[in-house]
């Protein structure tokens, strides 16, 4: 087993990391540690409109990405740690064998967990981590979170609470579960770099094996980074397809919006209400694209002031 060391905290540099090495280190097995600064991070083929409130997390400043993985959609902040297990595909997918190492590591640093379900893992009745896989070319990725001291509070409102009623569609949905941190249930504290230390040397004891990226794979990565995961092809584009329809008040009067998107573009766009201009709210949602950022312009243009009140209601 070896790793490669990553300090980075930019999710997209990470996304891009894990996926370059997943895609081109063929003959060793692979165990990576890692953490992002606060983001959401949805499954390959969900809806993120669905899954969160984009206007929201806008309006907080976390971005949203889409891994090559399945699953569920996950929030990541510095008090989390992300783990990827990268080995031969050998049969067809088994969470049991790839999450047993992850279990046995945890158990001897301390942490009393064990595996529910298919793929999450809890202390007690509560989950600690869940986890994802993508195979391709004779590899198999496995990765997963690992809650140690994330905002838990922010978590729920992000991803619990967060779930848009106003989204129908077919893109895979998350479960939602009663998660806990890793760091009361420790038998000894510790401090999460500690954890980060004591669990990659569980699974990568040699110091020989701890490698870094030449500037040649660096650049790999930074341009995988710049045209994959800063993309609107790849995190919105991608989203399938759905029908938003939604009532409310706006500016103290009945509102009402609908539109459908596929592709990530829209169409059907219709806001009724006595202070927002039908004809020109039709003329701008109309082959719209999909993004907080198009949406907020939008906004503007029809609601001047009040456009974030606006966008909270579209998005």
């Amino acid at each position: 087993m070896i790793t490669f060391i990553n300090q980075s905290a930019d999710p997209y540099y990470n996304l891009a990391f894990e996926e370059y090495i997943f895609r081109t280190v063929r003959e060793e097995d692979v165990f990576l540690v890692w953490q992002n600064s606060p983001c959401v991070v949805a499954g390959s083929g969900q809806n993120l409109c669905r899954e969160v409130r984009p206007a929201l997390l806008r309006r907080l400043g976390i971005p949203m990405l889409r891994r090559v993985s399945g699953g569920g959609t996950v929030y990541h902040d510095l008090g989390n740690v992300n783990y990827s297990l990268i080995t031969a595909q050998e049969g067809p997918t088994d969470y049991e064998k790839s999450l047993a190492p992850i279990v046995a590591a945890l158990n001897r640093t301390g942490v009393p967990a064990s595996r529910r379900g298919v793929c999450d893992l809890a202390v007690g009745e509560k989950k600690i981590s869940g986890s994802a896989q993508r195979s391709a070319d004779g590899r198999l990725l496995h990765h997963g979170t690992l809650l140690f001291e994330t905002d838990l509070d922010m978590l729920e409102r992000i991803t619990s609470r967060g779930k848009n009623a106003f989204v129908r569609s077919k893109g895979t949905p998350s479960a939602v579960s009663a998660v806990t941190n890793i760091q009361p249930h420790l038998a000894r504290d510790m401090t999460l770099e500690d954890f980060k230390t004591r669990l990659l040397a569980e699974l990568v004891p040699a110091e020989k094996d701890r490698l870094t990226l030449t500037e040649a794979q660096e650049a790999e990565v930074r341009r995988l980074r710049d045209e994959k995961y800063h993309s609107w092809e790849w995190t919105w584009g991608k989203t399938p397809g759905f029908t938003f329809d939604r009532e409310g008040v706006f500016a103290g009067e009945h509102f009402r919006a609908r539109y459908q998107a596929r592709r990530g573009v829209l169409s059907d766009g219709e806001i009724v209400s006595p202070v927002i201009d039908g004809e020109q709210a039709a003329a701008l949602l109309g082959g719209a694209r999909l993004d907080p950022e198009v949406f907020a312009e939008i906004c503007r243009t029809l609601a001047g002031d009040r456009a974030e009140e606006l966008l909270e209601l579209l998005l």
